[in-house]
């Protein structure tokens, strides 16, 4: 996902937190389809974003699902869960 066209659509940010390789996620809305598309989890400081493959951040955020916690790879996809 092209992160500057994405960030252009000004999106609604939902929640953010911080992963285990100390990348701040922040997730956001489709900016065109809002909650009828899948979660953007986008990591500024790498200029990196990607569809999360989920509609609500619960699981993503949860301090006590380490299962779905999202990161971005030193190849810029990004992946959900251990690494």
């Amino acid at each position: 996902m092209n992160y500057d066209k994405l960030m252009s659509y000004n999106p609604f940010e939902l929640d953010s937190m911080t992963n285990h390789k100390q990348q701040r996620i922040t997730f956001y809305e489709h900016p065109i389809y809002g909650d009828e598309e899948q979660i953007i989890c986008v990591c500024h400081d790498l200029k990196l974003a990607d569809y999360s493959g989920f509609y609500d951040t619960h699981d993503m955020t949860s301090e006590t699902s380490d299962d779905y916690y999202p990161w971005f790879d030193t190849d810029g996809k990004l992946n959900i869960g251990d690494d």
